[in-house]
Order: C-alpha cells, then structure tokens, then sequence
C-alpha cells in the first residue's frame, strides 16, 4: 500500500492526516504475526463543534489481489475530498480512511477509535493519534473502473444485521438521479415485477440476499462498523458492456450528495426498519410481513409437541419416564462434546506442528472435523443412547424436548438473524419431527440417513456442492474434478468459519459447535433409544 503518497495527497488538500499501525496473529498459528497500516485524514466541521462526524472508507488493494481494484474509488475519495474542502456547510467532520488487509484494517480501525476490543485478542489495534466524534454513518466505496454503468449497493453486515431502511433507499434514489442503474445482489429488477417471471425473478433476488445473510459474513467492510452502531454500507461499481456507463462527474455528484444528506441529519436512522429484507431495489419486506409465517414454522413443532405430551396419558406405561430434568446429563454430556469440536481447530493445528505431520491447515482441520464427527456418532449411539435408556426416558418423551428446544433456538436466531433462522428451520424442523425410533428397519435407515445428512458437516458439504454448481456449472460432467473443487471449499469454508469467528466475531462456527450439534446429538440418540 502506497501509505506516503496517499498521507501526502491528505495533506496536500488540507486535511489532518494520521497513520494507523496495527498488528494481526494468526488464530491457527500464534507465531504468524501480520502487520499493516491504515491511512485517514480529517476534514474539520466549519460549522460544528466536532461531537459528531461521517466515514468515507475505501480499500486498497494491491494489483496481485484475487479482487477487482479499487484505485477508481481512492481516486475518487481524493477529488471529494478536494471538493468538501471549500465547502462550508459541513456540520459535521468527515473522515477519509483508507484501509489495508480488507475488513482487518477496518476491525483494526475501528477497535482503536471506539478503544475496545471485540475479538479474542487476535487483533492488536494500537492507538490513533486523533479521533473526530462520534460515527453516525459510513459509506463504503469500492470502485475498480473509472466508467460505471451498474452500482451494486451490498447491505449485509456481520452476523445479518443491515442498515436502516432509510440509508439504502436513500443511496439507491440518488444514483438512480444520475441514471445509474442500482442492483441487488448484481441483479436489475425485472421489468414487470407483477408476472409470473417477476414474481420468480424476485423470488430468487430474495433468496440469495437470504442465503448471503444467513452466512453471517459482511458483503464488504461497512459491514464490521454494524456492531458499533454505525448505519453503513458499501457502494460497488461494475462496468457491463453494451451499456452507458457514466463518468466520475455523475459519481461525485451522487456521492457528494449522500454525504449532504447524512449531514443534514438532525439525529440518528431509527424512523425506518432495521429489520426487512429485499426481493428488489424499490420492494422491501418487513418483519410485520415474514415474521407470521415463521412464526407458522415454529408453532407447528410446538403443536407437534403439546400432542406427543398430551399423547402420554392415553398410553401410559409405568416404565417410561416424562421427567425432562432426566435430560440434563445426556445435554451436558453433548454440550461439552460441542465445546471441544468449537476449540478442535486450534488443537489440531498444534497437533500438526508438534508431530510434523507437514498436512495443510485446511486438510488438517477438515480431516479432524470427519473423523471426530464419526467418533462423536458411535458414542451418541452406544453410551448416549444406553443413557436414555437407564433413566427409562420416553422416546416420544425425547422427541417432545427435542422439538421444544429446536423451535426455542430457531426463534432466538430469527430475532438476530431471521435469514438464518428461516432457513435452517426449513431444512431440520421435517427431520427432527420424525427423530424417533420405528420398528421396520427400512424406516429406521432412512431416518438414520435423513439425519445424517443435516449433521453440521453434511450441511457445510451440501451448501459448498451447491455452491460449486452454481460458480462452475461446467465441470458438472467431471464428476471427480467437480467433487475436488466441492471438497476443497468445504475445507475453506470451514477454516474461514473459524478465523471469521476469532477476528470478528462471526457466531456461525460457535452456534454450529455449540447449540446445533447438542441437539442433533439428542435426535440420534434417540433413534436408537431401547425405550422405544
């Protein structure tokens, strides 16, 4: 990152430019220490008493980079900033970050202006030489070409959480006023949204905003200034040919007037929805609308519930036991079971150095991950079950908590991410229904298959199939080739899923390790509970 020019360029307009030093460690190696640099300048409020201010952010990115560059936006933020700096309507100050490493420069940055770490100690954010007030909004620009005919406004921050409403609708408008054409999820809107192709069209605009979120990992690096109650959200450009692209006048025109906009802002977004989701640019969604439905999906595991308990006192057996606290060792047992999967990543890693394996982190992760797994089933299946079957415990007794204890976290996850929530329910609410033992063996291997199939690793190996299919939808024919480029990104989603959840706090890994799996882990013990 060429840290000079840029802090000299600040300087040069005027502004009270700084260097930010940070450090990173590995979390799979503390010895592999990374360092970087941000750079910001400060443009003071002419009309304010610095309590408040604005964030416009851009990443750099070296010519090397897997990305497109972004040297267009940095080109941009230059000349804006040249601009604001005559102007005297600023009432608030205006910072000009540009960051390095990606979203790790942001994290790094944003630790040390709000001097609090949110990571388990794996970031060093060192100190700011200066600070403006406090953060009401962030514009995130990642512009690789100076002509742009698309804008793809990315909204889905860490851990699903999103911008106020108003933001979004906000910068779609004014780029739409240049004649742009704004995008979501780089996908137009259809031109007559009420047919039946809009209506599918819109339908999977929908669901790959709802697949994105439900991942929980930002779309762009506005996406960390969420936590920090920041409404923020990045502005991408794309250039498609056959079409007008627009030169950086009308991109500095729509920039700037963002920038206005939030100025003149007499307090925090809280009028609008935080809580909705997009089918298109102009259509939202909101949590009075998806919530009801959900809601459907939840009651019918309660129903299910309330009539397998009811269903007790009409074939009662002195035999069985209803006492749910009877559950309490087999759910500490596979509590403590999900805490050591959520620390294996880390052990197999040092396991790895120790014995000089000399195996990669992705295969070393992975492959312990699959034969932890199969060692985790053949004692939930021996011991586990033997358990419930000591304490006399109902099968439909199990199954009763089972689906009690699904619909509780499905609903806790919808309220912080309803993308998440929504689709997990739909995929292991049909199979924790039928989570219990029958005497035809057919049956009985079927509903072994079914469950193994939304074991946390199986569904990490379905979503990457999927995926693949989608981004390589040519190699299909290979069959071994296709189910190479599959395994070898499981192997990283995994390992990103660990290093997400260390450095930013992604919760996906710990709700997988750690809540999901103690109840997947109760389902196949009771598949081979003898109380049956």
């Amino acid at each position: 990152m060429p840290h000079a020019f840029i802090a000299a360029q600040f300087k040069q307009l005027g502004l009270d430019t700084y260097t930010h030093n940070f450090s990173v460690k590995y979390p799979l190696d503390q010895n592999e220490i990374y360092s970087g640099k941000n750079v910001y300048g400060i443009l003071r409020a002419s009309r304010g008493a610095s309590t408040e201010c604005l964030v416009m952010s851009v990443p750099y990115r070296p010519p090397d980079s897997v990305l497109a560059g972004t040297n267009a936006g940095i080109a941009i933020m230059l000349s804006l900033a040249a601009s604001f700096r005559t102007a005297s309507y600023w009432a608030r100050d205006i910072i000009f970050l540009v960051t390095e490493h990606e979203q790790l420069g942001v994290e790094a940055w944003l630790e040390a202006y709000h001097y609090t770490s949110s990571s388990s100690n794996a970031i060093h954010f060192g100190q700011l030489d200066a600070r403006a007030g406090a953060i009401q909004a962030a514009i995130n620009l990642e512009l690789p070409y100076e002509k742009i005919s698309h804008i793809d406004v990315r909204i889905e921050g860490l851990n699903g959480q999103l911008p106020n409403l108003d933001l979004v609708n906000l910068v779609h408008r004014l780029f739409q006023q240049e004649r742009f054409t704004t995008t979501l999820k780089e996908r137009e809107d259809y031109p007559d949204p009420f047919s039946m192709e809009g209506w599918i069209y819109s339908a999977s605009s929908l669901l790959s905003l709802m697949v994105s979120q439900a991942t929980g990992v930002p779309t762009g690096n506005h996406g960390l200034f969420h936590r920090f109650g920041i409404e923020a959200l990045t502005v991408a450009g794309s250039y498609k040919r056959g079409w007008h692209g627009s030169n950086f006048l009308l991109m500095g025109r729509a920039i700037e007037g963002i920038m206005r906009s939030l100025n003149n802002l007499q307090e925090r977004f809280h009028q609008s929805f935080f809580f909705y989701l997009l089918p298109a640019t102009n259509r939202y969604i909101s949590i009075g609308v998806y919530m009801p439905p959900f809601g459907l999906m939840i009651g019918a595991m309660l129903l299910q519930a309330v009539a397998l308990y009811i269903s007790r006192k009409e074939k009662s057996n002195e035999k069985e036991s209803w006492n749910f606290l009877n559950l309490g060792s087999f759910l500490l047992y596979s509590t403590i079971c999900g805490l050591i999967f959520h620390s294996a990543p880390e052990k197999l890693t040092k396991f790895n150095r120790y014995m000089a394996l000399g195996l990669s982190t992705e295969d070393v992760v992975f492959g312990g991950f699959c034969m932890l797994s199969i060692l985790h089933c053949m004692l939930i299946s021996t011991f586990g079950a033997r358990t419930l079957s000591t304490q006399r415990l109902s099968a439909k007794c199990v199954q009763c908590a089972i689906l009690l204890l699904t619909s509780t976290l499905m609903y806790a996850v919808a309220m912080g991410n309803v993308s998440l929530g929504v689709l997990t329910c739909l995929v292991i609410s049909p199979v924790f229904s039928i989570a219990k033992a029958v005497s035809q063996r057919f049956f009985q291997y079927c509903r072994r298959l079914l469950l193994i199939l939304v074991h946390p690793l199986c569904l990490l190996f379905i979503a990457t199939f999927i995926d693949t299919c989608r981004v390589f939808p040519e190699e299909i024919n290979q069959p071994l080739k296709f189910l190479g480029k599959t395994h070898s990104a499981a192997q990283r989603a995994l390992i990103y899923a660990v290093i997400d959840g260390t450095f930013y706090g992604n919760w996906l890994f710990f709700a997988g390790t750690t809540l999901y799996l103690p109840l997947w882990s109760l389902a196949w013990a009771n598949l081979s509970n003898s109380s049956n």
